[in-house]
């Protein structure tokens, strides 16, 4: 899959939905209402072709994808508010790219 058009927005719904396992009580953590919500879960639907959440009586359950990609995608988006927010920590870290390898 090619990540450079991805919006990183559908991450952040993503982990709002596994954390919360409902459309609504997603988007009030993203601050977002119900229908913008489900939109952002149709468009990551389409975008990597898998469910990741289906409906049951006790809400979204996440597909056996989403289970193997929330904690990789979780921590990617804390290493990038790390980094945008300016943490000491990350700061020390060296950074090399493939270029200087």
């Amino acid at each position: 899959m090619d990540v450079a058009g991805l919006d990183l927005n559908l991450l952040k719904a993503f982990d709002a939905l596994y954390a919360e396992r409902h459309v609504t009580r997603a988007g009030q953590r993203m601050r977002l209402s119900q229908s913008p919500m489900s939109g952002a879960l149709t468009r990551l639907r389409e975008v990597f072709d898998d469910e990741w959440f289906v409906r049951s009586p006790t809400g979204m359950q996440p597909t056996p994808r989403a289970d193997d990609l929330a904690g990789p995608i979780s921590s990617s988006l804390h290493l990038m508010r790390s980094v945008l927010q300016g943490d000491a920590s990350i700061r020390r870290r060296p950074i090399t790219s493939a270029r200087s390898r």
